[in-house]
């Protein structure tokens, strides 16, 4: 049996509330005392739960987890910055947030480059195309920490689209971590036969769609309904 470290029991404790904690903030209302408190509990567990996997995975070595879990907090902090800020201001840590993206970058194309030359086409067990994964949802994020800097800051609905979907893709990360390494040591083997464990990814990622769509169109729907009933009355 795999002994359990104290950082391994950190990191499972915290990654369970923070799953949660994120089902929870998804679901209720949002801007409610019940959608804050579950926000908060989320990025607090889950900054701890990516630093305690990223240790974890440095003395294994496992690259890759620790790019995941380094992405990962710079994911919940960066979401959470996005709503603390005013809309259309600039952080001193909005400075640094490209600067993240970029390095997570640089070093994914570094192991990829690595495995790709390797006789086994494999870094620490990964191939090069798991690392070039996270290229582009880093390149992805550093487009947005460039717009916002040079943008000096987001109104509200940009500024609420960062917030959902880097939130949510953490949570979409940690999900995905614990039903592809966690789920098969304390699910029941018939939960795990029964395919509801392929659930939950696609539903995070269809919730980012659907809150994104409504930030970003819902403003010029309403717009449309409007006139569209001011002519009809003329």
């Amino acid at each position: 049996m795999e002994q359990i470290t104290l950082t391994m029991l950190i990191h499972i404790i915290t990654g369970t509330v923070a799953i949660i904690a994120g089902g929870i903030a998804i679901a209720v209302a949002k801007g409610k005392s019940l959608h804050a408190a579950a926000g908060t509990w989320f990025v607090y567990t889950m900054l701890i739960m990516a630093l305690s996997g990223t240790l974890i995975a440095i003395l294994q070595p496992m690259i890759i987890t620790a790019i995941a879990g380094i992405y990962t907090a710079y994911l919940v902090i960066s979401a959470w910055l996005a709503v603390k800020s005013a809309p259309n201001t600039r952080g001193r840590f909005d400075y640094a947030f490209p600067v993240c993206s970029l390095l997570i970058i640089i070093a994914c194309m570094y192991y990829s480059g690595q495995a790709g030359s390797s006789p086994a086409e494999m870094k620490h067990g990964i191939s090069a195309y798991d690392y070039y994964f996270f290229v582009l949802l880093a390149s992805l994020s550093f487009i947005g920490d460039v717009r916002l800097v040079y943008s000096a800051g987001l109104d509200s609905a940009p500024r609420l689209i960062r917030h959902l979907w880097r939130m949510c893709f953490a949570l979409f990360i940690s999900v995905g971590s614990f039903l592809s390494q966690g789920a098969v040591k304390v699910v029941p083997q018939a939960l795990i036969d029964s395919g509801l464990l392929a659930i939950p990814e696609p539903v995070i990622l269809l919730v980012i769609v659907y809150w994104c769509l409504k930030l970003s169109l819902g403003n010029k729907i309403r717009q449309w309904r409007a006139n569209r009933t001011t002519h009809s009355s003329s």
